[in-house]
Protein backbone atom coordinates (compact mmCIF):
# COMPACT_ATOMS: atom_id res chain seq x y z
CA UNK A 1 0.00 0.00 0.00
CA UNK A 2 1.45 3.37 -1.07
CA UNK A 3 1.59 5.60 2.02
CA UNK A 4 1.88 9.37 1.56
CA UNK A 5 3.09 11.89 4.14
CA UNK A 6 0.79 14.01 6.31
CA UNK A 7 -1.00 17.10 5.02
CA UNK A 8 -2.90 19.80 6.93
CA UNK A 9 -6.33 21.38 6.62
CA UNK A 10 -8.13 23.74 9.00
CA UNK A 11 -11.37 21.75 8.75
CA UNK A 12 -11.81 18.20 7.45
CA UNK A 13 -15.40 17.50 6.41
CA UNK A 14 -16.24 13.81 6.12
CA UNK A 15 -19.25 13.29 3.88
CA UNK A 16 -20.10 15.00 0.59
CA UNK A 17 -23.88 15.00 0.76
CA UNK A 18 -25.82 18.26 1.07
CA UNK A 19 -24.85 18.84 4.71
CA UNK A 20 -21.12 18.39 4.11
CA UNK A 21 -21.19 20.53 0.97
CA UNK A 22 -23.22 23.23 2.72
CA UNK A 23 -20.70 23.32 5.58
CA UNK A 24 -17.85 23.81 3.11
CA UNK A 25 -19.80 26.65 1.50
CA UNK A 26 -20.64 28.22 4.85
CA UNK A 27 -17.01 28.10 5.97
CA UNK A 28 -15.92 29.72 2.71
CA UNK A 29 -17.93 32.86 3.49
CA UNK A 30 -15.69 33.28 6.55
CA UNK A 31 -12.57 32.70 4.47
CA UNK A 32 -11.96 29.32 6.13
CA UNK A 33 -10.36 26.62 4.01
CA UNK A 34 -11.51 23.02 4.25
CA UNK A 35 -11.01 19.58 2.79
CA UNK A 36 -14.10 17.51 2.02
CA UNK A 37 -13.85 13.75 1.48
CA UNK A 38 -16.66 11.57 0.17
CA UNK A 39 -16.43 7.83 -0.37
CA UNK A 40 -18.79 7.94 -3.37
CA UNK A 41 -17.48 8.98 -6.77
CA UNK A 42 -19.70 12.04 -7.11
CA UNK A 43 -22.80 13.94 -6.05
CA UNK A 44 -26.24 12.38 -5.61
CA UNK A 45 -27.86 10.94 -8.75
CA UNK A 46 -31.57 10.82 -9.50
CA UNK A 47 -31.50 7.09 -8.77
CA UNK A 48 -30.81 7.86 -5.12
CA UNK A 49 -32.66 11.16 -4.87
CA UNK A 50 -34.01 11.51 -1.34
CA UNK A 51 -34.60 14.87 0.31
CA UNK A 52 -36.23 17.49 -1.85
CA UNK A 53 -38.08 20.10 0.22
CA UNK A 54 -36.26 23.17 1.55
CA UNK A 55 -38.19 25.22 4.09
CA UNK A 56 -38.02 29.05 4.26
CA UNK A 57 -35.26 29.01 6.89
CA UNK A 58 -33.08 26.83 4.68
CA UNK A 59 -33.76 29.23 1.81
CA UNK A 60 -32.55 32.05 4.07
CA UNK A 61 -29.29 30.11 4.44
CA UNK A 62 -29.16 29.72 0.66
CA UNK A 63 -29.80 33.45 0.35
CA UNK A 64 -26.66 34.09 2.44
CA UNK A 65 -24.68 31.59 0.36
CA UNK A 66 -25.77 33.22 -2.90
CA UNK A 67 -27.69 30.23 -4.28
CA UNK A 68 -31.32 31.03 -3.40
CA UNK A 69 -32.16 32.10 -6.96
CA UNK A 70 -30.61 28.94 -8.39
CA UNK A 71 -32.62 26.81 -5.93
CA UNK A 72 -35.82 28.63 -6.89
CA UNK A 73 -35.24 28.55 -10.65
CA UNK A 74 -33.72 25.16 -11.45
CA UNK A 75 -36.73 24.27 -13.57
CA UNK A 76 -39.52 23.15 -11.23
CA UNK A 77 -43.05 23.85 -12.41
CA UNK A 78 -44.16 26.78 -10.23
CA UNK A 79 -47.82 25.94 -10.88
CA UNK A 80 -47.57 22.28 -9.87
CA UNK A 81 -49.90 21.73 -6.88
CA UNK A 82 -48.26 20.76 -3.61
CA UNK A 83 -51.47 18.98 -2.58
CA UNK A 84 -51.72 15.55 -1.00
CA UNK A 85 -54.48 13.24 -2.24
CA UNK A 86 -55.88 10.37 -0.17
CA UNK A 87 -56.88 7.54 -2.53
CA UNK A 88 -57.42 3.80 -2.59
CA UNK A 89 -55.74 3.78 -6.01
CA UNK A 90 -55.09 6.35 -8.73
CA UNK A 91 -57.38 4.73 -11.28
CA UNK A 92 -60.50 2.67 -10.66
CA UNK A 93 -60.47 3.49 -6.96
CA UNK A 94 -61.93 5.95 -4.48
CA UNK A 95 -60.70 9.47 -3.87
CA UNK A 96 -61.16 10.17 -0.18
CA UNK A 97 -60.04 13.79 -0.31
CA UNK A 98 -57.39 16.33 -1.17
CA UNK A 99 -55.28 18.42 1.23
CA UNK A 100 -54.63 21.68 -0.61
CA UNK A 101 -51.24 23.36 -0.18
CA UNK A 102 -50.24 26.45 -2.12
CA UNK A 103 -47.72 25.96 -4.92
CA UNK A 104 -44.65 28.11 -5.47
CA UNK A 105 -46.43 30.69 -7.60
CA UNK A 106 -49.26 31.15 -5.10
CA UNK A 107 -47.21 30.89 -1.93
CA UNK A 108 -46.67 34.28 -0.26
CA UNK A 109 -43.65 35.20 1.83
CA UNK A 110 -44.93 36.57 5.15
CA UNK A 111 -42.57 35.68 7.99
CA UNK A 112 -39.50 35.26 5.77
CA UNK A 113 -38.15 36.84 2.60
CA UNK A 114 -38.14 33.31 1.16
CA UNK A 115 -40.73 30.59 0.62
CA UNK A 116 -40.63 26.80 0.80
CA UNK A 117 -39.07 25.36 -2.36
CA UNK A 118 -38.83 22.00 -4.06
CA UNK A 119 -35.25 21.18 -5.06
CA UNK A 120 -34.55 17.44 -5.30
CA UNK A 121 -31.23 16.24 -4.01
CA UNK A 122 -29.89 15.24 -7.43
CA UNK A 123 -30.29 18.93 -8.34
CA UNK A 124 -29.36 20.48 -4.99
CA UNK A 125 -26.16 18.50 -4.40
CA UNK A 126 -24.47 19.40 -7.72
CA UNK A 127 -25.63 22.99 -7.28
CA UNK A 128 -23.89 23.12 -3.90
CA UNK A 129 -20.81 21.30 -5.21
CA UNK A 130 -20.45 23.76 -8.08
CA UNK A 131 -20.71 26.73 -5.77
CA UNK A 132 -18.22 25.20 -3.33
CA UNK A 133 -15.73 24.59 -6.13
CA UNK A 134 -16.17 28.15 -7.37
CA UNK A 135 -15.15 29.63 -4.00
CA UNK A 136 -11.71 28.05 -4.23
CA UNK A 137 -11.68 27.43 -0.47
CA UNK A 138 -12.38 23.69 -0.45
CA UNK A 139 -10.37 20.70 -1.65
CA UNK A 140 -13.12 18.33 -2.85
CA UNK A 141 -12.06 14.69 -2.89
CA UNK A 142 -14.49 12.04 -4.12
CA UNK A 143 -13.84 8.32 -3.87
CA UNK A 144 -11.99 8.81 -0.56
CA UNK A 145 -12.84 7.10 2.73
CA UNK A 146 -11.93 8.47 6.16
CA UNK A 147 -10.67 6.00 8.77
CA UNK A 148 -8.87 5.91 12.12
CA UNK A 149 -9.58 9.20 13.84
CA UNK A 150 -7.08 10.19 16.53
CA UNK A 151 -7.08 13.54 18.28
CA UNK A 152 -4.95 15.44 20.77
CA UNK A 153 -5.01 18.93 22.25
CA UNK A 154 -3.73 20.52 19.04
CA UNK A 155 -5.69 18.76 16.31
CA UNK A 156 -7.02 15.57 14.73
CA UNK A 157 -5.25 13.01 12.56
CA UNK A 158 -7.36 11.02 10.11
CA UNK A 159 -6.34 8.30 7.67
CA UNK A 160 -7.73 8.79 4.15
CA UNK A 161 -7.96 5.82 1.81
CA UNK A 162 -8.46 5.88 -1.96
CA UNK A 163 -8.13 2.38 -3.37
CA UNK A 164 -4.64 1.17 -2.47
CA UNK A 165 -3.44 4.65 -1.59
CA UNK A 166 -3.38 5.84 2.01
CA UNK A 167 -2.75 9.35 3.28
CA UNK A 168 -2.71 10.84 6.75
CA UNK A 169 -4.23 14.29 7.07
CA UNK A 170 -3.99 16.61 10.01
CA UNK A 171 -6.94 18.93 10.78
CA UNK A 172 -7.67 21.54 13.40
CA UNK A 173 -11.27 20.28 13.43
CA UNK A 174 -13.13 17.34 11.90
CA UNK A 175 -16.87 17.36 11.18
CA UNK A 176 -18.67 14.08 10.55
CA UNK A 177 -21.40 14.68 7.96
CA UNK A 178 -21.31 11.04 6.88
CA UNK A 179 -24.88 9.97 7.45
CA UNK A 180 -26.86 7.77 9.78
CA UNK A 181 -24.25 5.00 9.73
CA UNK A 182 -21.53 7.57 10.48
CA UNK A 183 -18.06 6.06 10.62
CA UNK A 184 -16.83 9.16 12.45
CA UNK A 185 -19.44 8.76 15.18
CA UNK A 186 -18.55 5.10 15.40
CA UNK A 187 -14.82 5.85 15.68
CA UNK A 188 -15.56 8.15 18.61
CA UNK A 189 -17.81 5.59 20.30
CA UNK A 190 -20.66 8.09 20.68
CA UNK A 191 -23.96 6.25 21.38
CA UNK A 192 -26.80 6.79 18.91
CA UNK A 193 -29.88 6.63 21.12
CA UNK A 194 -33.35 6.12 19.69
CA UNK A 195 -35.70 3.65 18.09
CA UNK A 196 -36.76 2.07 14.83
CA UNK A 197 -40.13 3.24 13.53
CA UNK A 198 -40.49 0.86 10.59
CA UNK A 199 -38.78 -0.73 7.62
CA UNK A 200 -39.71 0.67 4.23
CA UNK A 201 -38.82 0.18 0.57
CA UNK A 202 -38.60 3.10 -1.83
CA UNK A 203 -38.54 2.77 -5.59
CA UNK A 204 -37.49 5.52 -7.97
CA UNK A 205 -39.70 5.30 -11.05
CA UNK A 206 -40.05 7.35 -14.21
CA UNK A 207 -43.57 7.77 -15.59
CA UNK A 208 -44.29 9.99 -18.55
CA UNK A 209 -47.36 12.20 -17.98
CA UNK A 210 -48.78 10.14 -15.11
CA UNK A 211 -51.77 12.48 -14.76
CA UNK A 212 -53.10 11.34 -18.15
CA UNK A 213 -53.73 7.83 -16.79
CA UNK A 214 -56.11 8.81 -13.99
CA UNK A 215 -58.73 11.38 -13.04
CA UNK A 216 -57.49 12.31 -9.57
CA UNK A 217 -55.54 15.30 -10.86
CA UNK A 218 -51.95 16.37 -10.28
CA UNK A 219 -50.60 16.39 -6.74
CA UNK A 220 -47.21 16.29 -5.09
CA UNK A 221 -48.15 13.25 -3.05
CA UNK A 222 -50.69 10.44 -3.20
CA UNK A 223 -51.28 8.51 0.03
CA UNK A 224 -52.73 5.04 -0.59
CA UNK A 225 -55.39 3.80 1.80
CA UNK A 226 -56.51 0.19 2.13
CA UNK A 227 -58.74 -1.87 4.37
CA UNK A 228 -55.86 -2.26 6.83
CA UNK A 229 -54.75 1.37 6.78
CA UNK A 230 -52.33 3.55 4.85
CA UNK A 231 -49.75 1.36 3.16
CA UNK A 232 -47.82 3.36 0.53
CA UNK A 233 -47.27 6.79 -0.93
CA UNK A 234 -46.20 8.17 -4.29
CA UNK A 235 -44.30 11.47 -4.18
CA UNK A 236 -43.23 13.69 -7.03
CA UNK A 237 -39.46 14.18 -7.01
CA UNK A 238 -39.19 16.86 -9.69
CA UNK A 239 -42.77 17.92 -10.54
CA UNK A 240 -42.20 16.04 -13.79
CA UNK A 241 -41.72 12.40 -14.68
CA UNK A 242 -39.65 11.26 -11.69
CA UNK A 243 -41.56 9.77 -8.73
CA UNK A 244 -40.67 7.98 -5.50
CA UNK A 245 -42.95 5.11 -4.53
CA UNK A 246 -42.62 3.97 -0.90
CA UNK A 247 -44.18 0.98 0.81
CA UNK A 248 -44.06 1.58 4.56
CA UNK A 249 -45.17 0.19 7.90
CA UNK A 250 -43.32 -3.14 8.09
CA UNK A 251 -41.95 -4.20 11.46
CA UNK A 252 -39.31 -6.34 9.72
CA UNK A 253 -36.70 -5.47 7.12
CA UNK A 254 -38.09 -5.86 3.59
CA UNK A 255 -36.06 -7.33 0.74
CA UNK A 256 -37.18 -5.65 -2.53
CA UNK A 257 -36.87 -8.92 -4.49
CA UNK A 258 -39.38 -10.56 -2.09
CA UNK A 259 -41.87 -7.70 -2.13
CA UNK A 260 -43.11 -8.06 -5.74
CA UNK A 261 -42.71 -4.33 -6.05
CA UNK A 262 -44.15 -4.12 -9.55
CA UNK A 263 -47.35 -5.72 -8.31
CA UNK A 264 -47.59 -3.16 -5.49
CA UNK A 265 -47.01 -0.29 -7.94
CA UNK A 266 -49.74 -1.62 -10.22
CA UNK A 267 -52.01 -1.95 -7.18
CA UNK A 268 -51.41 1.71 -6.33
CA UNK A 269 -51.91 2.79 -9.93
CA UNK A 270 -55.18 0.83 -10.08
CA UNK A 271 -54.27 -0.57 -13.48
CA UNK A 272 -51.41 -2.62 -14.91
CA UNK A 273 -51.05 -0.95 -18.29
CA UNK A 274 -49.37 2.31 -17.18
CA UNK A 275 -45.85 2.25 -18.66
CA UNK A 276 -43.09 3.17 -16.23
CA UNK A 277 -39.38 2.60 -15.74
CA UNK A 278 -38.26 1.16 -12.43
CA UNK A 279 -34.91 2.88 -11.86
CA UNK A 280 -33.95 1.52 -8.48
CA UNK A 281 -35.43 0.04 -5.31
CA UNK A 282 -33.87 0.53 -1.90
CA UNK A 283 -34.87 -0.88 1.49
CA UNK A 284 -34.32 1.47 4.40
CA UNK A 285 -34.90 1.82 8.10
CA UNK A 286 -37.07 4.66 9.36
CA UNK A 287 -35.75 5.76 12.74
CA UNK A 288 -35.73 8.46 15.38
CA UNK A 289 -32.22 8.66 16.83
CA UNK A 290 -29.87 11.23 18.32
CA UNK A 291 -26.17 11.15 19.06
CA UNK A 292 -25.67 11.44 22.79
CA UNK A 293 -23.38 14.38 22.09
CA UNK A 294 -22.64 16.35 18.92
CA UNK A 295 -19.07 17.02 19.98
CA UNK A 296 -16.11 15.12 21.33
CA UNK A 297 -13.04 17.33 21.60
CA UNK A 298 -12.18 18.69 18.17
CA UNK A 299 -14.55 16.34 16.33
CA UNK A 300 -18.15 17.36 15.75
CA UNK A 301 -21.21 15.82 14.13
CA UNK A 302 -23.84 17.33 11.84
CA UNK A 303 -26.80 16.16 9.78
CA UNK A 304 -27.83 12.50 9.84
CA UNK A 305 -24.59 11.62 11.62
CA UNK A 306 -26.02 13.56 14.58
CA UNK A 307 -29.72 12.77 14.23
CA UNK A 308 -32.16 10.72 12.19
CA UNK A 309 -35.87 11.31 11.78
CA UNK A 310 -38.76 10.08 9.70
CA UNK A 311 -39.03 11.87 6.36
CA UNK A 312 -42.64 12.74 7.20
CA UNK A 313 -42.40 16.52 7.05
CA UNK A 314 -39.08 16.80 5.24
CA UNK A 315 -37.29 18.00 8.37
CA UNK A 316 -34.15 15.86 8.12
CA UNK A 317 -32.20 17.87 5.55
CA UNK A 318 -33.52 21.18 6.85
CA UNK A 319 -32.35 20.27 10.37
CA UNK A 320 -28.95 19.32 8.96
CA UNK A 321 -28.63 22.66 7.18
CA UNK A 322 -29.52 24.32 10.49
CA UNK A 323 -26.61 22.41 12.06
CA UNK A 324 -24.33 23.83 9.37
CA UNK A 325 -25.44 27.41 9.91
CA UNK A 326 -24.99 26.97 13.66
CA UNK A 327 -21.55 25.40 13.33
CA UNK A 328 -19.78 27.31 10.56
CA UNK A 329 -19.40 30.54 12.51
CA UNK A 330 -18.30 28.66 15.62
CA UNK A 331 -15.44 26.98 13.77
CA UNK A 332 -14.50 30.25 12.07
CA UNK A 333 -14.36 31.97 15.47
CA UNK A 334 -12.02 29.29 16.80
CA UNK A 335 -9.73 29.44 13.78
CA UNK A 336 -9.69 33.25 13.67
CA UNK A 337 -8.92 33.45 17.38
CA UNK A 338 -11.82 35.58 18.59
CA UNK A 339 -14.05 32.74 19.80
CA UNK A 340 -13.63 31.01 23.14
CA UNK A 341 -14.06 27.31 24.01
CA UNK A 342 -17.61 27.98 25.19
CA UNK A 343 -18.75 28.28 21.56
CA UNK A 344 -17.89 24.63 20.89
CA UNK A 345 -19.88 23.61 23.95
CA UNK A 346 -22.74 25.82 22.77
CA UNK A 347 -23.01 23.98 19.44
CA UNK A 348 -24.06 20.80 21.22
CA UNK A 349 -26.21 22.68 23.77
CA UNK A 350 -28.07 24.54 21.01
CA UNK A 351 -28.41 22.12 18.13
CA UNK A 352 -29.00 18.79 19.91
CA UNK A 353 -32.33 19.88 21.47
CA UNK A 354 -33.47 21.16 18.07
CA UNK A 355 -32.63 17.82 16.46
CA UNK A 356 -34.60 15.95 19.13
CA UNK A 357 -37.53 18.38 18.80
CA UNK A 358 -37.69 18.01 15.02
CA UNK A 359 -37.36 14.24 15.17
CA UNK A 360 -40.23 14.02 17.65
CA UNK A 361 -42.40 16.16 15.35
CA UNK A 362 -41.51 13.93 12.40
CA UNK A 363 -42.46 10.84 14.38
CA UNK A 364 -45.83 12.39 15.27
CA UNK A 365 -46.38 12.95 11.56
CA UNK A 366 -45.50 9.34 10.84
CA UNK A 367 -47.88 8.15 13.52
CA UNK A 368 -50.54 10.13 11.68
CA UNK A 369 -49.69 8.16 8.53
CA UNK A 370 -50.08 4.76 10.14
CA UNK A 371 -53.15 5.98 12.08
CA UNK A 372 -53.54 2.94 14.29
CA UNK A 373 -56.63 4.38 15.98
CA UNK A 374 -58.65 4.74 12.76
CA UNK A 375 -60.97 1.96 11.55
CA UNK A 376 -60.21 1.50 7.83
CA UNK A 377 -62.16 -1.73 7.39
CA UNK A 378 -65.00 -0.20 5.36
CA UNK A 379 -62.92 2.04 3.10
CA UNK A 380 -63.61 -0.08 0.00
CA UNK A 381 -67.33 -0.55 0.64
CA UNK A 382 -69.75 0.73 -1.96
CA UNK A 383 -72.79 2.91 -1.38
CA UNK A 384 -73.68 5.48 1.30
CA UNK A 385 -72.13 3.51 4.14
CA UNK A 386 -68.81 3.35 2.27
CA UNK A 387 -69.02 7.05 1.45
CA UNK A 388 -69.61 7.86 5.11
CA UNK A 389 -66.67 5.69 6.17
CA UNK A 390 -64.35 7.32 3.62
CA UNK A 391 -65.48 10.77 4.72
CA UNK A 392 -64.75 9.95 8.34
CA UNK A 393 -61.33 8.51 7.49
CA UNK A 394 -60.21 11.51 5.44
CA UNK A 395 -61.32 13.94 8.14
CA UNK A 396 -59.26 12.05 10.70
CA UNK A 397 -56.25 11.83 8.38
CA UNK A 398 -56.45 15.49 7.45
CA UNK A 399 -56.48 16.48 11.11
CA UNK A 400 -53.64 14.13 12.04
CA UNK A 401 -51.42 15.16 9.13
CA UNK A 402 -52.12 18.91 9.13
CA UNK A 403 -48.82 19.71 10.91
CA UNK A 404 -46.90 17.90 8.17
CA UNK A 405 -48.36 19.96 5.35
CA UNK A 406 -48.45 23.27 7.23
CA UNK A 407 -45.36 23.37 9.47
CA UNK A 408 -44.04 26.94 9.38
CA UNK A 409 -43.35 26.96 13.10
CA UNK A 410 -40.94 24.04 13.05
CA UNK A 411 -38.68 25.73 10.51
CA UNK A 412 -38.71 29.29 11.86
CA UNK A 413 -39.65 28.94 15.51
CA UNK A 414 -36.83 26.88 16.99
CA UNK A 415 -34.84 28.62 19.69
CA UNK A 416 -31.68 28.15 21.78
CA UNK A 417 -33.33 28.46 25.15
CA UNK A 418 -30.55 27.18 27.40
CA UNK A 419 -27.50 28.18 25.40
CA UNK A 420 -24.44 29.15 27.46
CA UNK A 421 -23.64 31.98 25.01
CA UNK A 422 -27.09 33.64 24.92
CA UNK A 423 -27.93 36.41 27.40
CA UNK A 424 -31.52 35.92 28.54
CA UNK A 425 -33.64 39.03 29.08
CA UNK A 426 -36.17 37.53 31.52
CA UNK A 427 -39.11 37.53 29.11
CA UNK A 428 -41.30 34.40 29.07
CA UNK A 429 -40.68 31.81 26.38
CA UNK A 430 -43.40 31.88 23.70
CA UNK A 431 -45.17 28.70 22.66
CA UNK A 432 -43.12 26.35 20.49
CA UNK A 433 -45.79 25.47 17.94
CA UNK A 434 -44.71 23.34 14.96
CA UNK A 435 -47.49 24.79 12.80
CA UNK A 436 -47.71 28.46 13.72
CA UNK A 437 -44.67 30.71 13.96
CA UNK A 438 -44.66 33.57 16.47
CA UNK A 439 -42.03 36.12 15.40
CA UNK A 440 -39.94 37.50 18.24
CA UNK A 441 -36.53 39.07 18.79
CA UNK A 442 -36.23 37.45 22.19
CA UNK A 443 -32.64 36.24 22.87
CA UNK A 444 -32.02 32.75 21.49
CA UNK A 445 -34.58 33.07 18.71
CA UNK A 446 -34.04 33.72 15.02
CA UNK A 447 -33.99 37.47 14.46
CA UNK A 448 -37.32 38.05 12.69
CA UNK A 449 -37.85 39.19 9.14
CA UNK A 450 -39.26 42.60 8.27
CA UNK A 451 -39.14 44.42 4.96
CA UNK A 452 -37.19 47.67 5.10
CA UNK A 453 -37.96 50.80 3.04
CA UNK A 454 -35.03 50.13 0.69
CA UNK A 455 -36.46 46.73 -0.30
CA UNK A 456 -34.11 44.64 1.80
CA UNK A 457 -35.16 42.26 4.53
CA UNK A 458 -33.73 42.56 8.02
CA UNK A 459 -32.36 39.07 7.28
CA UNK A 460 -30.13 40.67 4.63
CA UNK A 461 -28.40 42.81 7.26
CA UNK A 462 -26.85 39.76 8.89
CA UNK A 463 -23.66 38.21 7.54
CA UNK A 464 -20.47 36.49 8.71
CA UNK A 465 -20.20 38.95 11.54
CA UNK A 466 -22.14 40.07 14.62
CA UNK A 467 -24.68 42.77 13.85
CA UNK A 468 -25.73 45.40 16.38
CA UNK A 469 -29.14 46.80 15.45
CA UNK A 470 -29.92 50.33 16.66
CA UNK A 471 -33.69 50.61 16.45
CA UNK A 472 -35.52 53.90 16.53
CA UNK A 473 -34.40 57.51 16.29
CA UNK A 474 -33.20 57.64 19.88
CA UNK A 475 -31.26 54.37 20.14
CA UNK A 476 -28.08 54.61 22.26
CA UNK A 477 -24.72 55.11 20.60
CA UNK A 478 -22.86 52.02 19.42
CA UNK A 479 -19.41 53.48 20.12
CA UNK A 480 -18.72 51.37 23.22
CA UNK A 481 -19.67 48.22 21.31
CA UNK A 482 -17.42 48.97 18.36
CA UNK A 483 -14.51 49.82 20.66
CA UNK A 484 -14.89 46.62 22.70
CA UNK A 485 -15.29 44.50 19.54
CA UNK A 486 -12.10 45.96 18.09
CA UNK A 487 -10.15 44.99 21.21
CA UNK A 488 -11.48 41.39 21.25
CA UNK A 489 -11.27 40.89 17.50
CA UNK A 490 -14.98 40.09 17.29
CA UNK A 491 -16.28 41.10 13.83
CA UNK A 492 -19.09 43.62 14.29
CA UNK A 493 -21.24 45.80 12.06
CA UNK A 494 -23.75 48.38 13.22
CA UNK A 495 -27.07 48.90 11.43
CA UNK A 496 -29.54 51.67 12.28
CA UNK A 497 -33.24 51.10 11.61
CA UNK A 498 -35.99 53.68 11.99
CA UNK A 499 -38.80 51.88 10.15
CA UNK A 500 -41.70 51.82 12.69
CA UNK A 501 -42.82 48.28 11.87
CA UNK A 502 -39.33 46.82 12.31
CA UNK A 503 -38.75 48.83 15.48
CA UNK A 504 -42.00 47.49 16.96
CA UNK A 505 -41.17 43.92 15.91
CA UNK A 506 -37.78 43.93 17.64
CA UNK A 507 -39.20 45.53 20.83
CA UNK A 508 -35.85 46.93 22.07
CA UNK A 509 -33.60 49.75 20.91
CA UNK A 510 -30.44 47.62 20.90
CA UNK A 511 -30.36 44.04 19.56
CA UNK A 512 -27.16 42.02 19.03
CA UNK A 513 -27.49 39.36 16.33
CA UNK A 514 -24.99 36.55 15.82
CA UNK A 515 -23.58 35.43 12.46
CA UNK A 516 -26.13 32.61 12.38
CA UNK A 517 -29.00 35.12 12.59
CA UNK A 518 -29.99 34.35 16.19
CA UNK A 519 -30.37 37.07 18.79
CA UNK A 520 -27.58 36.98 21.38
CA UNK A 521 -28.71 39.93 23.54
CA UNK A 522 -31.14 42.84 23.57
CA UNK A 523 -31.97 45.80 25.80
CA UNK A 524 -33.05 49.41 25.72
CA UNK A 525 -29.81 50.64 27.24
CA UNK A 526 -26.13 49.84 27.06
CA UNK A 527 -24.83 47.18 29.45
CA UNK A 528 -22.64 48.36 32.30
CA UNK A 529 -19.76 46.21 31.02
CA UNK A 530 -19.76 45.88 27.23
CA UNK A 531 -16.50 43.86 27.05
CA UNK A 532 -17.95 41.33 29.52
CA UNK A 533 -21.09 41.02 27.39
CA UNK A 534 -19.04 40.36 24.26
CA UNK A 535 -16.91 37.84 26.15
CA UNK A 536 -20.12 36.02 27.10
CA UNK A 537 -21.55 35.79 23.57
CA UNK A 538 -18.20 34.72 22.06
CA UNK A 539 -17.77 31.88 24.53
CA UNK A 540 -14.97 33.35 26.64
CA UNK A 541 -16.75 33.23 30.01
Amino acid sequence: MDRLGPAHTPVLIVGGGPVGLALALDLAQYGVRSTLVERRDGAESELLAKAGTLNPRSLEFCRRWGIADAVANWGADADFPRDTCYVTSLANGYVLGREKVAGARDRKAAQSPEILRKCPQHIFDPLLAGRVAATGFTDLRYGVEARHVAQDDDGVTVELVRGERTEQIRADYVVGCDGAASGIRGELGIPFDGRTLDFSVSAMIRVRALHTYHDVGNATRYLFVGAHGNWANLTSVDYGDLWRFTVFGSEERIAPDRLDLRHRIDEAFGRSDIPYELLRALPWRRSQCSARTYRQGRVLLAGDAAHTMSNTGGHGLNTGLGDVFGLGWVLAAQLRGWGGPGLLDAYDAERRPVGIRNAEASTRNYEGWISADIDFSGVLDEGPDGDATRGSIVRRLSEALYPEWHGEGIGLGYRYEHSPVIVADGTPEPADDVVEYFPTARPGHRAPHAWLPDGRSTIDLFGPWFTLLRLGKHAPSADRFTAAAAVSGLPLRVESIEDPAAVALYERTLVLVRPDGHVAWRDDSLPADVPALLDHVRGCR
